[in-house]
């Protein structure tokens, strides 16, 4: 459907216009030629008009189907009439959930159809790299194509929850409308009686359980709002046409919403049976009808719908909040097809934005070399003291243990031992060598909190231990000397047995501590950077990290991250693949740089370009973004929707910043926007970095030079931003490598390690 179809008088009143025109110039055949080219072109661009106009169109997926239709390269020829068949069939989808929101609409069994034809020509799809330019024809990546049957499918399962949703009982926030000053206190005096249930007549360990059911029910938080909200209904009603207080709208919202949270808790299905019994208690059943007189849905279905085509649309932060809002009030709703609209549009949003590859020669080849020594010992063995020399060989090895769910690899120590020892006993000198091989393994496990090792673990594959050499002090003396001797050696076989289980012991002993203190001496400052990360991460910007998945195979350890706060979403879109040739791959989604861009607080932000670099460089902990610069003290003001934006498609990193307000010059602008784009590049020294790209977008301004210049000198092109880590440059081990497959595409940022040549 199209926007003809939708507007049928619009395209009436382009006609009769198109006829007079003809009549008065039918005679002059310049005329007559133009229009003619003016009634194509009019009906070439109705024909390729493949969008509504609708909030709750999909735009983003729709240009990217348009994108392949408009291309002209031969591979993609098999993929364009699907293409427009999809189109077809989401304008009819959305004008139909427009206009009869209950009831499913026969284009979706269509799209079902449409996914599987489209997955059936990806499974043979060979492209693994886009090849589109400025000068070649559009070919869409591997990637590019499941990114477009998972935003096909996703739309497809929320469609058919939404017409659930719409045709559910639900009670709407109208019914709120008519709570007075004494509904208030009415909840309030059962949530006091609830809390005192559970803790005023309890002593001991059932105070504390008490204690935690009132956290698990926030009846402390509930007693503050009602508090706050009886106060203000207490105040001199100013205006004699109330005859009581009203309650504002946005105060009805917060208690629905918290009765809403409350009400899901207290029916929770993971509460076991005794847990339920003991929520029966009438207090806390009375508790519970009142909440049911506040709980309403503050969603309409639909509502989650526009924001989230909003949201991919833009990709903003503030997009973002708006979303996630609305998820949470729709998971809390007493509305059980509602809650499972909004856990549904939760998960669609909640896969990992961070992925890592190691693979399992990056850690061979960044494990000590064999080393070689030599050193002096002194030991008692046997209540015997035991002095001489050990020549130790050690080599160091990683494997990669194979598990579904863990990052595991282990280290594999073998040391071989050759000692030369004497011992002085009673007159005696007895020197013995030895030999002894030991094979010691060390499991290390990646999680969130760094690297976490196990004990060592040694055993001795080979021991070997003789005597050489026995001086006594009665070697000159005949009779005695033989005596002596043979007594001696006597006693040294009788212990000798108990000597070698001392000696392995000892062996085993220094080893498993030598090959623990090795490890956590180099593990213990990766630590200290990863949890120094997260806290970061937490304390600036209010991310959390999860280990959402992790796996072992043979040569590769892989896992993806969620990093991400009550308030942000994560990726809705598949990573780029791997490319052969890489040591490491670390990919991260623009929802992830969105949500600290979300985290710096710049909506509505007034300050200097000076004082948002130094904010910059503090949250970011990159002092070198806080050099002075010429345009330093030009006052800015940032827009309070979307303010910056970072997105990562075609190659490119966008970064969109909405401006409120900007004095440059004594002279005032007013409600535009920058766009910056960057690719990456190697420079002349053949690093990567990345570069601007072209020349700025101003949007909505008439100063074009004077800003144009303005920001050409915030963002030079003369100052790209370098991809190779200070750390490769800084430490020899890694003078054989540097940064290259760099992909960006569909949402994602990958930049693999590999080898210089």
């Amino acid at each position: 459907m199209n926007r003809a179809n939708m507007e049928p008088d619009k395209p009436l009143e382009n006609k009769d216009i198109l006829a007079k025109f003809a009549r008065k110039c039918q005679k002059n055949f310049l005329c007559a030629a133009l229009f003619v080219f003016v009634l194509l072109s009019t009906v070439a661009a109705q024909g390729q008009d493949l969008t509504v106009a609708s909030d709750f169109y999909p735009q983003a997926l729709a240009q990217r189907l348009q994108k392949i239709v408009e291309s002209s390269a031969d591979e993609v020829q098999p993929l364009r009439r699907m293409c427009l068949v999809i189109l077809d069939d989401l304008n009819n989808a959305i004008h139909h959930l427009e206009h009869n929101p209950t009831e499913p609409s026969p284009a979706l069994e269509r799209l079902e159809q449409a996914v599987s034809a489209w997955n059936s020509v990806q499974k043979t799809w060979t492209i693994k790299t886009s090849v589109h330019s400025e000068r070649l024809p559009y070919i869409p990546s591997a990637a590019a194509l499941e990114e477009i049957s998972l935003a096909l499918q996703r739309r497809i399962s929320i469609w058919k929850l939404l017409h659930n949703a719409e045709s559910a009982d639900a009670s709407p926030i109208t019914t709120l409308y008519h709570k007075t000053h004494d509904d208030v206190v009415r909840l309030r005096e059962r949530t006091i009686a609830v809390e005192q249930h559970f803790i005023a007549s309890r002593r001991g360990t059932e105070r504390q359980m008490g204690q935690s059911w009132c956290d698990y029910l926030e009846t402390r938080s509930w007693l503050s709002e009602l508090e706050a909200c009886q106060q203000s209904l207490a105040q001199p009603i100013r205006r004699v046409s109330f005859a009581t207080p009203v309650i504002p709208v946005e105060v009805l919202q917060t208690l629905s919403h918290r009765a809403n949270t409350t009400l899901h808790r207290l029916e929770s299905p993971t509460l076991t049976d005794g847990q339920r019994a003991f929520l029966n208690h009438p207090t806390i059943s009375t508790w519970r009808e009142e909440l049911q007189h506040w709980s309403a849905d503050l969603v309409v279905p639909l509502d989650i719908l526009r924001y989230m085509e909003q949201y991919e649309a833009t990709g903003g932060a503030t997009d973002m909040k708006t979303l996630v809002q609305l998820i949470d009030l729709l998971s809390d709703s007493k509305t059980a097809e509602f809650r499972q609209l909004g856990e549904h549009v939760r998960t669609q949003y909640g896969m990992a934005n961070f992925r890592f590859f190691i693979s399992g020669a990056l850690l061979n080849n960044h494990l000590p070399e064999a080393e070689k020594g030599t050193a002096s010992f002194r030991e008692m063995i046997q209540d015997q003291p035991v002095f001489g020399r050990r020549q130790t060989a050690t080599e160091v090895a990683a494997t990669l243990v194979e598990h579904p769910t863990r990052l595991l690899t282990t280290l594999n120590v073998r040391v071989d031992l050759a000692t030369q020892s004497r011992t002085d006993a009673m007159g005696t000198q007895l020197t013995n060598v030895g030999q002894a091989s030991v094979v010691a393994t060390k499991l290390i496990e990646l999680t969130e909190r760094g690297f976490v090792a196990e004990p060592c673990k040694a055993s001795i594959v080979d021991h070997r231990m003789r005597l050489v050499r026995m001086t006594t002090d009665f070697d000159r003396v005949p009779l005695i000397s033989g005596m002596f001797r043979n007594a001696v050696i006597d006693q040294y076989e009788s212990r000798r047995p108990d000597a070698d289980a001392e000696t392995r012991r000892k062996i085993l002993q220094q080893v498993r501590g030598q090959v623990d203190r090795q490890v956590d001496k180099r593990l213990q400052p990766i630590n200290h950077r990863i949890n120094g990360l997260t806290q970061h991460l937490d304390k600036e910007f209010g991310l959390r990290v999860v280990n959402r998945h992790s796996q072992t195979e043979t040569d590769w350890l892989i896992s993806s991250w969620d990093i991400h706060s009550r308030l942000t979403l994560s990726s809705n879109t598949p990573p780029p693949d791997t490319l052969p040739g890489a040591f490491a791959d670390v990919k991260f989604h623009e929802s992830l740089l969105n949500a600290v861009v979300g985290g710096l607080g710049f909506e509505g932000k007034q300050g200097s370009i000076r004082e948002v670099k130094e904010l910059l460089a503090e949250k970011l902990k990159l002092p070198d973004l806080a050099r002075p610069d010429e345009n330093d003290d030009v006052a800015i003001t940032f827009a309070t929707h979307n303010p910056v934006t970072i997105r990562l498609q075609d190659g490119r990193v966008e970064v969109t910043m909405s401006i409120a307000e900007l004095w440059l010059n004594n002279q005032s602008h007013r409600d535009f926007q920058v766009i910056v784009r960057y690719k990456p590049v190697c420079d002349s020294e053949g690093r990567w970095v990345l570069e601007r790209d072209g020349t700025l977008s101003l949007i909505n301004v008439k100063a074009q030079i004077l800003l144009r210049a303005a920001f050409g000198k915030m963002f030079p092109v003369s100052r790209p931003i370098p991809l190779v880590p200070t750390m490769l440059e800084a430490d020899p081990q890694f003078d054989y490598l540097t940064t290259g497959h760099c992909r960006i595409e569909n949402g994602w940022f990958a930049l693999a390690l590999v080898e210089k040549e």
